[in-house]
């Protein structure tokens, strides 16, 4: 399959949704039967704590930002304890994503329509996160912004039109409850809130274009998703009483019973049911997108569509099986559901995260020392080349030297014939071949011709008035232009050690000339 990406945007807004969930609706009985008027305290507290979570989860997605949390638990646990973990994991997914479904049943049953069994339900619901799931996340996204604004105008409606009824003597005496119901209300609350909040590590950051704006996007939505709940748990204490929103199953959808605009706008309370469905529709989604996903990434599956139904079919029947009842259902999410997300949302992240860390390190320690290695095979590479170039530097000089032991016979050689006279001829067309020779066998022995030509300088001013020796000058001149000519790239070292040895030449010279 191909990736699909979301904006941060999107991202920002499906975190606002999920983080609100199944909360909206039953977080503010469960909270009040245990602080009564106090609920709201433990509220605002559990939104800030919950940053805490936020930023684990930050912080384990920066670690591994192209695998989503499937992945990462392979990927850093190895494949024989990342298979463990993940299967830990989405048995908690699947068995959310069932209970998701029976509170669906249980209150359109309880509050719509009574007389319509919640399998109905169930089955209608889950076909809307099957068509989802097959669409893509891409779709999905589209979607919650669609239905995003459509929230927020509703959720304003429903603030501004049950204000008028608030009674501020419900929510006194302040800070009346004790410390350990205050910290159990805030244990419930971040259970219900923030742990779900870990499914978003299945599309942050691998599924996001913008990785910075997303993160920001995280704390965001998750800001804004406390601010509901708060919002709704302070107007159920004002309105309804601290033990009247204790006792109620659903005391958000009693609060929106209670709007009326004129004795004329009544019993609106479906726009409560409608934020409620828009918020469990977001949620329910995403533990089932993480359930398919996450089976189809263990078994090796490159596309999680042929899962999809399966899976449906096996959430819609375990809707009917994981409660008997209401009863059952507030005993789990109170004793059992805290503990058990806790170790499947925040320790696994944790331990992901310990494990992530150490194994940066070391790659970071190993990639330092192989950069020492390269960096000392620079030095020695380059301290072997100023080496070579110094050898290269030096053997001009020795091929120089050698040219002048190989030149001095040759000018023994001329000066005894310059001795003879009859023979000056032959001795001029020697001295005009052996330059040529030199050239032909050794290309960059060079320096011939500047030492010839020096010697025949000398030569022509001390033979001015011998008419034979003028001829033989006129000869020399023309073979050391000629020689100039084509030998013109002549080294200055070697030119002065051959300025050095000319005065040697000229005076034996003179003594033959004599």
């Amino acid at each position: 399959m191909e990736k699909e990406v979301i904006s941060s945007r999107q991202f920002t807004i499906i975190t606002f949704l999920l983080s609100i969930g199944t909360a909206i609706l039953i977080i503010p009985s469960s909270i009040a039967s245990s602080s009564k008027q106090d609920a709201w305290i433990a509220a605002s507290i559990g939104v800030v704590l919950s940053l805490l979570v936020v930023k684990l989860f930050v912080t384990l997605g920066d670690q591994t930002p192209t695998l989503n949390f499937i992945e990462a638990n392979e990927k850093l646990l190895g494949r024989f304890f990342g298979k463990i973990t993940v299967v830990c994991f989405l048995s908690l997914t699947l068995f959310a994503g069932g209970e998701l479904l029976y509170f669906i049943g249980a209150f359109m049953k309880t509050e719509v329509m009574p007389e319509t069994p919640t399998m109905a339900f169930a089955l209608l619901f889950i076909i809307i996160i099957m068509y989802a799931t097959y669409l893509g996340i891409e779709n999905f996204a589209r979607s919650a912004e669609i239905l995003f604004p459509m929230f927020v105008l509703i959720f304003i409606f429903f603030v501004v039109s049950i204000t008028p009824q608030i009674k501020f003597e419900n929510i006194q005496p302040i800070m009346e409850a004790s410390k350990t119901s205050i910290l159990y209300s805030i244990i419930r609350f971040i259970s219900v809130f923030s742990f779900s909040l870990v499914m978003l590590l299945m599309i942050y950051p691998a599924s996001v274009n913008v990785q910075q704006s997303s993160k920001k996007g995280f704390f965001i939505g998750m800001l804004l998703g406390g601010f509901v709940l708060v919002t709704l748990i302070i107007l159920s204490i004002l309105v309804l009483g601290p033990a009247n929103t204790a006792s109620r199953t659903f005391p958000s959808y009693a609060l929106a019973q209670r709007i009326s605009i004129g004795n004329f706008l009544q019993r609106i309370e479906i726009i409560m049911a409608f934020m409620w469905i828009v918020s469990i529709f977001i949620r329910t989604f995403m533990y089932f997108y993480t359930t398919v996903v996450g089976i189809a990434q263990i078994m090796k599956l490159k596309d999680h569509r042929p899962l999809i139904l399966p899976m449906g079919i096996i959430m819609v029947g375990l809707s009917q099986i994981v409660h008997p009842d209401i009863v059952h259902s507030n005993i789990y999410n109170d004793e059992i559901w805290p503990i058990y997300a806790f170790v499947c949302t925040i320790l696994l992240p944790i331990l992901l995260l310990i494990v992530a860390v150490i194994r940066n390190r070391k790659s970071l320690g190993n990639s330092t020392e192989m950069g020492h290695a390269d960096s000392n095979e620079g030095l020695m590479t380059d301290a072997s080349n100023a080496v070579s170039n110094q050898v290269n530097q030096t053997k001009p000089d020795n091929t120089d030297s050698h040219q002048e032991n190989q030149a001095k016979p040759n000018n023994m050689n001329s000066n005894q014939e310059n001795q003879t006279k009859p023979a000056t001829m032959d001795s001029n067309q020697d001295i005009q071949t052996k330059p040529a020779t030199m050239n032909s066998n050794q290309e960059n022995q060079t320096n011939d011709a500047n030492t010839d030509s020096t010697q025949d300088n000398q030569d022509n001013q001390e033979k001015i008035d011998n008419p034979v020796s003028t001829q033989d000058n006129q000869d020399k001149s023309a073979t050391s232009n000629s020689s100039q000519v084509i030998q013109s790239e002549a080294g200055n070292a070697t030119s002065k050690q051959d300025d050095q040895a000319t005065p040697d030449k000229t005076s034996s010279d003179k003594k033959n000339l004599e």
